[in-house]
């Protein structure tokens, strides 16, 4: 099952900072959460992302996985090290402190697998997974796959998708029910004066007609 985990404002704690482990600090940056990276050595991209706030940086040599102790708030724990027994005890010691973990170097005893993500605009993302069988398939098939979401998707369905999140915001004070929000928001996508207003690449306008037609609809629920 894949699934889009929500980790925003959530602790991430990667141990490794080998190329596995940088790997899992790149998909973790732009998702908002809280990122702390143990390592023995850092390299010039670990350090660069510590001067910058983005991450937490320790430097620690690893016999065992207690360091743990001390991040009793992870939320996910990657065990990202070149010892294959050092990940099985971080991979415990993960799930005692009631995290969800990964070993990079064995999915099969992790709580997930990494899919491989098309991310179009930070808006679209599709994965593709095997499971955990085979990550190098899994990137080969994301590639051609990603040649062909990309001309499949058009700009107007990115603003379509940005437009839809600023109107069920907008509708949530106004319009009470899940299911009339729902038919409000598919209004939005079958107004053809917004549709031409995104097609224009006139987002403002597109967003105030919105808001008009939100208007319109809480008057003719009062009716």
């Amino acid at each position: 099952m894949i699934v889009d985990l929500n980790i925003k404002g959530k602790h991430a704690v990667v141990i490794g900072g080998g190329t596995e482990g940088i790997r899992k600090v790149r998909g973790l940056l732009g998702q908002d959460c809280k990122i702390t990276v143990i390592s023995n050595r850092a390299n010039r991209f670990l350090i660069d992302q510590a001067a910058l706030g983005k991450i937490k940086l320790v430097k620690a040599k690893l016999r065992d996985a207690n360091i743990l102790d001390n991040y009793s708030d992870a939320f996910l724990v990657l065990a990202a090290t070149n010892d294959r027994e050092l990940n099985r005890k971080i991979i415990e010691k993960g799930r005692s402190i009631k995290a969800f973990v990964y070993a990079a170097d064995d999915p099969a005893v992790s709580d997930f697998s990494y899919a491989s993500i098309v991310n179009i605009e930070g808006i679209v993302q599709v994965a593709i997974s095997t499971s955990g069988r085979s990550p190098l398939m899994a990137r080969k098939i994301r590639i051609k796959a990603e040649r062909v979401l990309r001309r499949i998707i058009k700009k107007a369905d990115i603003e379509n998708a940005r437009l839809q999140e600023f109107a069920r915001q907008a509708a949530r004070p106004h319009i009470k029910t899940v299911g009339e929000r729902k038919e409000f928001l598919y209004s939005v996508i079958k107004n053809r004066e917004i549709q031409n207003l995104i097609k224009e690449d006139k987002i403002e306008d597109a967003k105030s007609a919105t808001l008009e037609l939100l208007q319109k609809w809480e008057k003719k629920d009062r009716t």
